[in-house]
């Protein structure tokens, strides 16, 4: 494994978040909350992180270390899906483009 201990991580956005202070309730569901009202609590949820002065450092580290929740303004399957669409340009070849004459 790679030893990355020398990579610093500023972890002080959380700090600077629109978010700090407001009830968690507001980004994570409750055991069975669906339809209407979970669109309306993740609506709510992202019109807070929409103007977030760390909205990119939120949503890099949702896109790498959260499952569950609003997180950089991406629900959990919002967050997949990149992931999933991320990967798969991944693998995919790249078409290679002849050289111009010289």
């Amino acid at each position: 494994m790679p030893d990355h201990s020398h990579h610093y991580i500023d972890r002080n956005w959380q700090r600077r978040a629109s978010c700090r202070g407001t009830d968690t309730e507001v980004f994570f569901s409750p055991d069975g909350e669906r339809g209407r009202v979970r669109a309306q609590r993740e609506q709510a949820a992202k019109i807070i992180c929409q103007d977030c002065p760390v909205l990119t450092e939120c949503r890099a580290h949702a896109l790498t270390a959260e499952s569950h929740g609003i997180w950089g303004g991406m629900s959990e399957t919002e967050r997949a899906r990149h992931t999933r669409r991320t990967r798969h340009a991944a693998a995919r070849p790249r078409e290679r483009v002849p050289a111009p004459d010289s």
